[in-house]
């Protein structure tokens, strides 16, 4: 992800420190509360996290206010995903896999898995294989895949620990660092992909005008980032899965999408919400809810806020758990 690197805090212990952020950085309208002492439910750093919505309706961007300071930003990352032990299995994960078969079946009921599909590859798959740089690749996993796919793949990481897991696991070139300062060449790439690595930045305008940059004329560009008026965020408010304080610096939707894209010139092909996600976002954000899955009934109730996504989407509503932007460099 394009955030500040992981760092040895000399006092990682010690409160992070933040800066007002009253306005949108967007569009420049006031910020109206939102949410207020959100929690980290997920990695437990401390604190308690406000965010704001701008108050223009042609924008809605979300953001944190006061916002981590960029020299404090790493210190969340701490004990992230990948530094997390992930050999133990708990009682609710082993009750979750007795209902696999029964997510499959709803799968196929809800008519997804041609969605899933196209999420797999990012929204690539119509597009001849050639160059993609995959921003904020994590472990390589999905890298590794498209290049089975016939793609040339380059990562980009700022946590080295997950960067050594992708080079040693699958044998990919990754750099190091934020996405700016590694300097690709003008057009070096026919294909970017930014899997949930938008909501992490603190300078996004700055980072969409980088990733097309390095575009080359006639190229792709993927961004997903979670859905801010999605139905599982007007659910479960503070609860959502999508929130992940106080990693998550800003929250988009389709608006403040087209809006940040609109900051660089450039107006994307499509911008769509996805249900492909939904079983899992639901689901996490009713196990803080709800503290463990315990019961039949939980996953009951998550299947019916499914069908309803799906549903509305479906109607064209922008109420998917993910938000999709797909845009083509025109050729010169």
């Amino acid at each position: 992800m394009d955030r500040a690197p992981l760092i040895d805090a000399a006092a990682p212990h010690s409160p992070l420190r933040t800066a007002p952020r009253p306005r949108c950085l967007l569009c420049g309208s006031a910020g109206a509360v939102l949410h207020t002492a959100v929690a980290d439910h997920y990695f437990h750093v401390p604190g308690r996290w406000t965010l704001k919505r701008c108050t223009d309706p042609r924008c809605s961007l979300v953001w944190q206010d006061p916002m981590l300071i960029a020299e404090d930003v790493g210190r969340a990352y701490l004990s992230y995903y990948t530094s997390a032990d992930g050999s133990s299995v708990t009682a609710e994960e082993r009750l979750s896999a007795t209902f696999l078969r029964l997510d499959r079946w709803i799968s196929k009921l809800l008519r997804i898995d041609a969605e899933r599909r196209r999420h797999a590859a990012t929204y690539l798959d119509d597009i001849t294989p050639g160059k993609l740089l995959d921003v904020g690749c994590g472990s390589g996993a999905y890298a590794a895949w498209m290049q089975t796919r016939g793609w040339d793949v380059r990562g980009t990481e700022v946590d080295p620990v997950a960067a050594r897991t992708a080079r040693m696991t699958h044998g990919l070139t990754v750099d190091i660092g934020d996405l700016a300062a590694i300097r690709h060449p003008d057009g070096a790439f026919d294909a970017i992909t930014a899997r949930h690595v938008l909501e992490h930045v603190q300078e996004p305008v700055a980072f969409l005008a980088e990733c097309w940059r390095i575009l080359r004329p006639g190229g792709r560009l993927v961004i997903v980032t979670p859905n801010v008026d999605s139905l599982g965020h007007r659910h479960f408010a503070e609860r959502w899965r999508g929130l992940e304080q106080p990693r998550h610096l800003f929250l988009y939707s389709s608006a403040s999408l087209r809006t940040l894209f609109g900051r660089i010139d450039v107006e994307p092909v499509e911008v769509f919400t996805s249900a492909q996600g939904t079983d899992y976002v639901l689901r996490a954000s009713w196990a803080i809810s709800r503290g463990a899955w315990r019961r039949a009934v939980d996953y009951v109730a998550i299947w019916r806020l499914q069908f309803a996504g799906t549903a509305g989407t479906r109607r064209g509503r922008d109420v998917g758990e993910e938000l999709v932007a797909v845009t083509t460099k025109a050729a010169s």
